[in-house]
């Protein structure tokens, strides 16, 4: 990617351009030919603090999330940052393994920055940290009630994981969690009844004894 500028390529890990030091919208590229009006938000940038823009990205009509014009971060209310990632993004038949595993190594964070813990723009709490999807490479800084914040260069990122098979990376490491927590409540009952059950006959089950008797049942040795 080269800057709308001068032209010069794009560090991976940046969108300022190290030779202009213009600062490129890398993020609603894609979405250019649709975006819509502009207007005035009460919600403040929890970078910079100013107040930022609703944008309105043209999906389905009107689709408005908040923007910062001076760092170009975004903020998604809930569910919207899915909406966008699915309607702009073209999943490939066969998941791009190799490249996933590059855009982790690559990882789009800027390293200079130190870690700071942003408050939400509608609530104003302290929002908390997290990887946005199996691989993607990118923390998002999240509010349980009101929203995500992408800083700026995070979207394009999060299209490129998306583009490269990463909902469905990310789908099958939920869905081997899933079933992992599930083999883990089923254990811990399996051991809980036997522990009851050696209660109930008036003797007490060593440990060893009750773990083996735990993975009988679990396994059905």
């Amino acid at each position: 990617m080269n800057c709308v500028h001068c032209g010069a390529p794009l560090p991976g890990k940046t969108i300022r351009c190290p030779y202009c030091d213009t600062l490129n919208d890398v993020d609603l590229r894609r979405m250019q030919e649709n975006l819509g009006k502009e207007a005035a938000s009460d919600r403040k940038c929890p970078r910079c603090d100013i107040l930022m823009k609703s944008v309105d990205l043209g999906i389905d009509g009107t689709f408005y999330i908040e923007r910062c014009e001076r760092c170009l971060g975004l903020f998604f209310d809930p569910g919207e940052l899915e909406h966008v990632l699915d309607v702009s993004t073209q999943p490939p038949d066969e998941v791009d393994r190799e490249r996933l595993n590059v855009m982790i190594e690559e990882e789009y964070l800027d390293e200079r920055r130190p870690v700071k813990y942003l408050k939400c723009p509608v609530c104003h709490e302290l929002m908390n940290r997290k990887v946005y999807g199996a691989k993607s490479g990118v923390i998002v800084d999240y509010c349980s009630q009101h929203g995500v914040w992408l800083d700026g260069g995070e979207l394009a990122q999060l299209v490129k994981w998306a583009d490269a098979g990463g909902i469905k990376v990310d789908a099958e490491a939920k869905e081997r969690d899933a079933k992992s927590e599930a083999r883990r409540e089923r254990f811990d009952r399996i051991l809980k009844q036997k522990e009851e059950e050696g209660r109930g006959g008036g003797g007490s089950i060593r440990s060893d004894d009750a773990l083996s008797m735990v993975l009988r049942g679990f396994f059905g040795w």
